[in-house]
């Protein structure tokens, strides 16, 4: 009967559909002269990073891996906009920057680790 059961199983995990991986997400909250980060660590493969602009200036967002060539951004978002970047996150540490001029230097900037 135990043999019976784990056959039974074990078809019905094979006949069942792949699942693809879900994204992991994050959202930026932008404000004068800060982010805050919904989460500091991602799981690595896809990802949706969302960028919301909460302040009275127009803000970006630079995604760099440290130690790497790998970027990703999101362009200029006005007061109450919302931008998005979709794509892979590979493992390491990647350091988050508004681009815009004194931005980073006041603050606008955060690092995220990827696992």
């Amino acid at each position: 009967m135990k043999r019976l059961a784990l056959v039974t199983a074990l078809l019905a995990s094979l006949a069942a559909p792949a699942q693809a991986k879900a994204p992991a997400r994050m959202l930026v909250e932008a404000r004068e002269y800060h982010f805050t980060l919904s989460r500091t660590v991602l799981h690595a493969g896809p990802a949706i990073i969302q960028l919301a602009d909460r302040g009275e200036d127009p803000h970006d967002l630079r995604l760099v891996r440290l130690g790497a060539r790998q970027a990703a951004a999101i362009p200029q978002v006005v007061p109450g906009g919302l931008g998005e970047w979709r794509g892979r996150l590979t493992r390491g540490r990647w350091e988050l920057y508004c681009t815009l001029p004194g931005h980073a230097k006041l603050g606008m900037h955060a690092v995220i680790t990827v696992r």
